[in-house]
């Protein structure tokens, strides 16, 4: 049995199934079974657990992912915003450094090239079209010195104020015009560099130097450039009126400035005082200084010289003005004691009262021969109420001129005139020689004059002398005999004629001295160039530069008239400044702020 047994324990034979498998074998299978699965219970908690913290982790994973790019995205708004922040830092400073740079870029061309806006009633700080014409076409180097410091120039009144604004115009129109303020009292010794200037405080000097006709510089007989100077005299800064000028005339026998002079002492008290004495009608600076630089500038200049001493004619003050603002230098000798100057180009003789002795008509002939060069020239003006003057008869008759008795009456009702105011009856030319008619502008030319001698030419042309009729009356003219009233010659009468000399050089080249005689002084006078209905003025320039050869085109500036209060600005601009201020800067602005805005708000 126990073999049996023993049998039964045998070890499984090869090849045979499990179900062979032994007691001793099944008991380990399940005790390693009971040992897996009490691990196995043992084991679960720990892989949930281990599940669990995987998927937290996970879950933390993905929460601190969310985070990081939350923060990320924070982050970058962030540094956009910093950027924005930056960006606008960046432009600020930007902008106020060119807000300064433009303000001292500004501030020195301004001071150079002052740049302004005259809003005033009439422009009164403007210079005219034509003297802004003609100061650009200047293209020499010219200084105005102003002998006071500028605070105090154009403190003295309005006129002053004016006169500096109408300077500092010309400083900005031509870099070749500049202008200086000097201080006597800080700088005493430059009244020795004008000594022959008799110079004071607030005076004005126009100075260039010398050019011939080529540019070259002129030099004086040291060797030093030579200087053309113009001075400027506070008083010239102002037109009087009318009423003032005859008052001073005919009671102080003065003009207006000398009696002012008198009057007040200075110069400088006087210009301060004339605005408020109610004396003067309106600012002459722009016409004085383009005469300035006229005379200065002008590459030939002419010299006119009035011949006094005899009682001649006083009713020419406009004349030498009107000389004067075209740029020629105007002086007077007493022809009894002083000789007329070798650079006079042209003599101005006008209706003496009193017949030049011998002596005197020596004088005029050596000028007009020139010592045999010639090129010299004269206007005579006669008068009705001349006493007789046989050596200055006898003179011109050498030219072949001669002067009439009696004045000349134009029965043509066209040509004659009336004043009411007067009575004085003008008689207008009617027949006007070319040859000096260049500075007319009108095509339509009205020549007046009153009480007109008639003028006869001897000969038209004999030997080396000529004479032409220049201005004539109609067909309609007689002479009247003034002490009987009645017409005494008929038909076309010479209100002024030209009479000349020639000289016939070897290279056959031709020069002249011309005389230009006038019937009447009154052509010429004040009352007769300030007419703006005729053409005396133009015709006197053209009859000047004709004879002299100046090419210079006359300048007639209008005056300022400077009333009420300077800071009055005009209506008109008064309204364009409402639009501007009302209306377009803040329209600008809201435009501006509003694109900027959208800009911004679509980024």
């Amino acid at each position: 049995m126990s073999n049996k047994n023993n049998e039964n324990l045998e070890p499984q034979k090869e090849g045979a199934g499990e179900e062979y498998v032994t007691s001793t074998d099944s008991a380990k299978l399940l005790s390693d079974v009971l040992a897996d699965e009490k691990k196995e219970a043992e084991d679960t908690p720990a892989a949930e657990q281990e599940a669990a913290d995987k998927a937290e982790a996970e879950d933390t994973e993905e929460e601190s992912g969310k985070s990081a790019k939350g923060k990320k995205k924070k982050s970058k708004h962030e540094m956009k915003k910093l950027k924005h922040g930056m960006l606008s830092g960046v432009y600020i400073v930007v902008f106020i450094a060119v807000i300064v740079l433009v303000n001292v870029i500004c501030g020195i061309l301004f001071d150079k090239y002052p740049i302004t806006f005259d809003l005033t009633k009439n422009s009164i700080y403007s210079i005219s079209k034509e003297s802004e014409e003609y100061v650009k076409s200047v293209d020499t180097e010219v200084t105005f010195k102003v002998f006071a410091t500028e605070d105090s120039f154009s403190a003295i009144n309005d006129y002053s104020k004016q006169a500096d604004e109408v300077l500092q115009n010309y400083r900005k129109y031509n870099n070749k015009i500049s202008v200086e303020y000097i201080d006597l009292d800080s700088n005493p010794d430059v009244v020795s560099d004008y000594s022959d200037q008799n110079l004071a405080a607030y005076d004005i000097i126009a100075e260039s130097t010398s050019k011939d006709k080529n540019g070259n510089i002129i030099k004086d007989d040291n060797g030093d450039p030579l200087k053309r100077i113009r001075k400027i005299s506070l008083l010239e800064l102002v037109n009087f009126t009318d009423d003032f000028e005859t008052q001073a005339q005919q009671t102080y026998g003065l003009s207006a400035s000398d009696y002012l002079l008198q009057y007040f002492g200075t110069e400088a008290t006087a210009f301060a005082n004339v605005g408020s004495a109610g004396v003067v009608e309106s600012s002459n600076a722009d016409q004085a200084f383009v005469s300035a630089l006229m005379a200065v500038t002008d590459p030939d200049p002419v010299t006119v010289t009035f011949l006094t001493g005899r009682n001649e004619s006083d009713d020419l003050s406009y004349f030498q003005t009107l000389l004067e603002a075209n740029g020629y230098t105007v002086n007077s000798v007493d022809i009894r004691t002083e000789d007329i100057p070798e650079d006079t180009d042209l003599c101005v003789l006008a209706a003496p009262q009193t017949d030049y002795l011998d002596t005197e008509i020596q004088k005029i002939s050596d000028f007009l021969d020139n010592d045999g060069k010639l090129k010299k020239n004269m206007i005579y003006m006669a008068s009705a109420q001349q006493a007789s003057t046989p050596n200055l008869d006898e003179f011109l008759a050498e030219y072949y001129i001669e002067i009439g008795d009696g004045i000349i009456f134009d029965n043509d009702q066209q040509h004659t005139y009336q004043n009411s105011m007067t009575g004085e009856i003008l008689s207008m030319a009617d027949d006007i020689n070319d040859g000096f008619t260049q500075d007319i502008s009108s095509d339509t030319i009205q020549i007046a004059s009153s009480y007109s001698r008639p003028i006869k030419i001897l000969a038209e042309e004999k030997g080396k002398h000529s004479a032409t009729a220049y201005v004539s009356s109609t067909d309609s003219a007689s002479v009247m005999d003034t002490s009987t009233g009645k017409a005494t010659e008929n038909g076309k009468q010479i209100y002024a004629a030209l009479a000349s000399k020639a000289v016939f050089n070897d290279d056959g080249t031709t020069d002249y001295s011309n005389i230009f005689v006038c019937g009447s002084y009154t052509m010429f006078s004040d009352t007769y160039l300030m007419y703006e209905q005729f053409q005396n003025r133009e015709y006197l320039l053209s009859v000047v530069n004709g004879m002299t050869g100046k090419t210079t085109s006359g300048i007639t500036i209008e005056p300022k008239v400077i009333t009420g209060n300077i800071f009055d600005v005009d209506a008109a601009a008064v309204k364009r400044l409402k639009i501007i201020f009302i209306g377009v800067i803040p329209v600008a602005t809201l435009v501006i702020g509003l694109t900027i805005w959208l800009r911004r708000k679509n980024r």
